[in-house]
């Protein structure tokens, strides 16, 4: 299957409309019955990971004007390999910029889940048991690491981590793999060259006296506030 990023933009927009905070995005690309098992042996899932080293966040007063990572990093170079590896697959080049894994989406997972906050922490288990085991399942179906397998292989595997509602072997490693793309939407659309793509200019200064809000931005903030029950403020009425 080839993905694109409309694709995983629709999965993203689907998982925040139905609220599924433990799924992460809602993955609907694959059509397969519900709970049907994969065509493959399951390989266990990883027990454990390696414990997380003690490390100290931003604290109450960071530096804004110089920010730095003021924790140790955690993924290692084949896994920071695979990460962009899954980025280039899962937000692939286009005609606006390259993959997400050719722009370095690793080095914000690496930093996201190196943090010692408690999402953080909970999602550095998951990346890690996920990395664990898309290795495990390929040296099993192929001989050799997720990272060592053809476009094929690696597709196809992939494949079996898109599937809305898994069976209880895949549940796991397609939570794994729901979290792991929200986290690269985050992390891609955070770079410049997302930026561009969506067309966000939000954080850009406007030369000279702003213009405000187009009409038809404003007709639609008023559809938006009458469909909820709510009126224009009236600084907004001019």
């Amino acid at each position: 299957m080839t993905f694109t990023r409309r694709t995983t933009l629709q999965w993203f927009a689907t998982a925040t409309a139905l609220s599924l905070a433990n799924r992460g995005v809602a993955a609907a690309a694959v059509s397969q019955a519900a709970g049907a098992a994969p065509p493959f042996k399951v390989v266990d899932w990883p027990a454990s990971v390696a414990p997380m080293l003690a490390a100290k966040g931003y604290g109450r007063d960071p530096d804004l004007t110089a920010p730095k990572v003021p924790w140790p990093l955690t993924l290692t170079k084949p896994q920071r390999a695979t990460i962009d590896m899954l980025g280039d697959m899962i937000l692939p080049a286009d005609g606006a910029s390259p993959g997400a894994g050719t722009l370095g989406v690793g080095a914000f997972i690496d930093e996201w889940i190196s943090a010692p906050y408690s999402q953080q922490q909970e999602d550095r288990v998951k990346i890690l048991a996920g990395l664990a085991w898309l290795d495990a399942q390929s040296r099993v179906l192929h001989g050799g690491d997720f990272a060592a397998g053809t476009a094929a292989q690696r597709a196809t595997l992939l494949d079996a981590l898109t599937v809305e509602t898994p069976s209880a072997a895949m549940a796991q490693p397609v939570a794994f793999m729901d979290r792991l793309r929200n986290l690269f939407v985050l992390g891609f659309y955070s770079l410049p060259e997302g930026k561009a793509d969506m067309g966000y200019i939000g954080d850009q200064p406007t030369e000279g006296p702003y213009p405000g809000p187009t009409p038809e931005a404003q007709a639609h903030f008023a559809a938006l506030l009458a469909s909820l029950k709510l009126s224009m403020p009236s600084s907004s009425r001019a």
